[in-house]
């Protein structure tokens, strides 16, 4: 086994930029990956472990879905439980007031509280949701890097487990405020939501369980890889709301679903901590922390100033804008369109979300049953789509072109994105005149086609860079990812909240405007761009 102090020797002749969140790989034709050195050392890293020790995508995709299953499962039931929170609150402020008749304050968690379902109460909710959403998003922001970071020391698996710990402390916290509002209120959420943040939360669960793959896998293999988990994450979307809304309809009790979920949350950790393969071998955890050592004695900065220090939070991007030897201004140009177009669909994803849920409650009646059955018929075709469709066409193209290895955006990818962004983009506009709840169904359908998107990005953008370089432009994609959980929702939850009594719909429209930007910004991709590697 290579010593520590060995690994320190050979990383001092290696240039590292320190603020990598996420360790890079290279890859052989093998199939092999290799944070330093050839194919043939990650060979070596795994030929003595029996099967059930080496790491492989197929390993983390069951865990990955029971914890997909399990967030999905909570989101509509948590949403409508702060929808009463709220409305109970604001109907005890009423009740305060001199003179004004008592109403009946609203049952937490219950079936029928129409009378919620007022702008008044949707304006506050609204609102909640995006403070609610800020907290999370800016903690995240700060600590996802960072803890990419630690991934690339210590494993991914160690941190996977962390985050999801933060999942944990957010359904706990609703349950203390269902189950006791007595002693605790609705705020109690916003603690559930700094740890979740401080955690990294689920986007960071997302980011390193792509890194996971970024590490078993080769770059043509990639796209798949990236397809099965984002399959995984809305099958759980998909499979969670109805599975949820069944037990809530069975049990009568909201806080079913929430004590479900803590318990496979705690089963996820458990199984990546003890019986998850680590994807990092030991020799490539000793360089990269060997490459930190000695990068960080030659910039004399120790890990506290350099967490702590916001100048470094947006360094990580830096590999957004690559100006090495090889590179162009049309590579630089086909990164920064591409990268904006992944926040736009991610954006617009995380920042409709609870918009449509409340958008539909008040405008169609539906409660936890109808939006968690909407959630799981959206889903399932995002499902189908990226992973029985997507792998389907990528293999008929490599086939039919007889590709092995492309370097840059092909053809296909590019018609991809276009493709996505065309059909949410219909998808969303629609939202806006559906008359009835089926309708407003099949919008979420258009919107889910154009699930193929966001992997089809991913997978394109690890190609326009090195292959040591693919860990860091992931975790410049996370935190992207989190400023854009930070912005999006705000902007669409305030408009939300200043329309609803008033034109509801102008929030479909400002989200489907979204798409527009995301439409010009592919038409400037171009194909084979890549990075000269011989200069």
């Amino acid at each position: 086994m290579e010593t520590e102090a060995n690994a320190t020797d050979r990383a001092r002749d290696v240039v590292v930029d320190e603020t990598a969140p996420l360790l890079g790989v290279v890859e052989d034709d093998s199939g092999g990956a290799s944070g330093s050195g050839s194919g043939s050392d990650y060979l070596k890293d795994w030929e003595h472990h029996p099967w059930y020790r080496t790491p492989s995508i197929f390993w983390l995709l069951p865990v990955f879905s029971v914890f997909s299953i399990a967030f999905g499962g909570v989101a509509v039931p948590r949403l409508n439980i702060i929808l009463d929170l709220i409305c109970r609150q604001y109907f005890s402020e009423q009740n305060s007031a001199p003179g004004a008749p008592q109403a009946v304050l609203p049952t937490i968690g219950g079936f029928d509280n129409e009378m919620c379902q007022i702008p008044e109460v949707h304006a506050r909710t609204s609102t909640f949701i995006l403070v609610l959403g800020l907290i999370t998003g800016l903690l995240g922001a700060f600590t996802s890097p960072r803890l990419g970071q630690l991934s690339d020391r210590y494993g991914r698996c160690g941190v996977m487990a962390l985050a999801s710990l933060g999942l944990v402390a957010g359904e706990i916290t609703t349950i203390l405020a269902v189950k006791y509002p007595q002693y605790f209120d609705v705020n109690i959420l916003l603690v559930g939501a700094a740890i979740d943040g401080l955690c990294g939360s689920f986007l960071l669960v997302l980011a390193l369980a792509n890194t996971y793959g970024t590490d078993c896998t080769t770059p043509r293999q990639r796209a798949m890889a990236f397809g099965l988990f984002q399959g995984c994450l809305f099958l759980g979307i998909a499979v969670g709301p109805a599975l949820g809304g069944l037990l809530v309809e069975w049990t009568g009790n909201i806080l079913s679903i929430f004590y479900v979920a803590v318990v496979a949350h705690t089963a996820s950790i458990l199984f990546t901590l003890f019986i998850l393969p680590e994807s990092l071998s030991q020799r490539r955890i000793l360089e990269a922390r060997a490459k930190h050592t000695a990068t960080s004695a030659g910039s004399g900065t120790g890990i506290g100033k350099h967490w702590f220090n916001p100048r470094h939070l947006f360094e990580p991007l830096s590999i957004l804008f690559p100006t090495a030897p090889g590179t162009s201004t049309r590579l630089r140009l086909n990164i920064l369109f591409l990268a904006a177009i992944e926040c736009t669909l991610f954006g617009v994803g995380m920042g409709s979300m609870t918009v449509i849920i409340m958008y539909a409650e008040r405008q169609f009646g539906w409660r936890n049953f109808e939006s968690s059955m909407y959630l799981s018929i959206v889903n399932s075709v995002r499902v189908t789509m990226l992973v029985v469709v997507l792998p389907l066409l990528i293999t008929w193209y490599r086939r039919s072109r007889n590709t092995q290895h492309h370097r840059g955006s092909d053809s296909l990818e590019i018609f991809l994105i276009r493709f996505a962004i065309l059909f949410e983009a219909v998808g969303y506009f629609s939202y806006a005149v559906a008359p009835t709840g089926a309708l407003f169904t099949l919008a979420g359908v258009s919107v889910a086609l154009g699930g193929v998107g966001s992997p089809t990005i991913q997978s394109s953008l690890t190609k326009h860079v090195p292959d040591d370089k693919t860990g860091q432009l992931l975790g410049a994609l996370a935190l992207l990812h989190s400023l854009a959980r930070v912005v999006t929702p705000t902007v669409f939850n305030l408009v939300y909240a200043k329309t609803v009594a008033t034109v509801p719909q102008t929030v479909f429209i400002c989200l489907g405007a979204a798409f527009a930007g995301a439409a010009v910004c592919s038409l400037f991709v171009r194909t084979g761009v890549l990075v000269d590697e011989r200069e």
